[in-house]
């Protein structure tokens, strides 16, 4: 049952019903009283479904991390929310995030994020590397004549972060410009070294790592789909070894060889009569 789409699809509903209720409850109002009844009504419902998967799989549950993710936030919901745990209050809003499990779609993407750290974690790593130098770099250029973007090192780290998200670059450009004529080099050259060429190497990394998750998915589906093949074939193979040796009991029951494939004390011809002496009579 807890396998089944219509459980799945239940618990979906359940779980988005329960983020309008949170959602709901920030705007206060009387209507106050009946979201914190249809709140516990929906902790009911996850607490019951958590007891079930348990019954179902038993160990087996613990064995699935996203079950991990699940039994973490049931947890925390049953907790009550007053004196020392008040502060537990503010994991509600994680409930919302089971929607993430409920969606299979939601959890391949959530898995290939996780695949990619490795490879995203070495490009945020250069990219840290390009902004320091260029930081260190614009303060010793801009530093003195415009001190309110380059003053010091953070305040220049601040200011290359805005512009490597683009945002209002001109204007940090148009400062500089007053006294440096060709600090739009500096800028040109930043921006393509990080947003065009830095960035886009994660997300290049990313869809890699999509990539393999989806393709890993096809594999075990197909690696599941030849093994009911094979068993189907095993089981027809079994089933004419067993018809075989049935026909085998069946000849050698009614006298025959089945290595020869003819009645036993019999020729491979026709018997013939033994030639009679001639009697001389012609």
């Amino acid at each position: 049952m807890v396998e089944s789409r219509w459980f799945s699809n239940t618990m979906l509903v359940v779980i988005l019903i329960n983020a309008a209720v949170l959602g709901w409850a920030t705007y206060g109002g009387s209507a106050q009283p009946y979201l914190v009844v249809a709140e516990r009504i929906v902790v009911g419902v996850f607490v019951v479904e958590l007891a079930l998967k348990l019954i179902a799989w038993r160990g087996g549950f613990f064995r699935d991390p996203w079950n991990w993710f699940d039994f973490f936030v049931v947890v925390i919901s049953v907790i009550p929310a007053t004196g020392p745990f008040s502060v537990l209050r503010i994991l509600r809003v994680l409930r919302i995030l089971r929607v993430i499990t409920a969606v299979p779609q939601m959890r391949t993407i959530i898995s290939a994020l996780f695949r990619s750290m490795p490879g995203m974690g070495t490009v945020i790593g250069l990219l840290l590397v390009v902004v320091y130098t260029a930081a260190i770099l614009g303060q010793q250029l801009f530093g003195d004549d415009v001190p309110q973007y380059f003053g010091d090192l953070g305040t220049t780290l601040y200011t290359l972060f805005t512009v490597m998200t683009t945002e209002n670059w001109p204007d940090f450009a148009d400062a500089v410009a007053e006294d440096h004529p060709l600090g739009w080099m500096f800028f040109v050259g930043y921006i393509v070294v990080t947003t065009f060429i830095v960035l886009n190497l994660v997300i290049g990394v990313i869809v890699t790592a999509m990539e393999q998750e989806v393709e890993s998915g096809l594999w075990a589906e197909d690696q599941k789909l030849e093994a009911v093949q094979h068993e189907a074939v095993m089981a027809k193979l079994a089933e004419l070894s067993e018809q075989v040796a049935r026909l085998d009991r069946m000849v050698r029951d009614h006298g025959g060889d089945p290595d020869a494939g003819e009645p036993v004390g019999q020729g491979a011809g026709v018997a013939h009569d033994p030639v009679q002496p001639s009697n001389g009579s012609g």
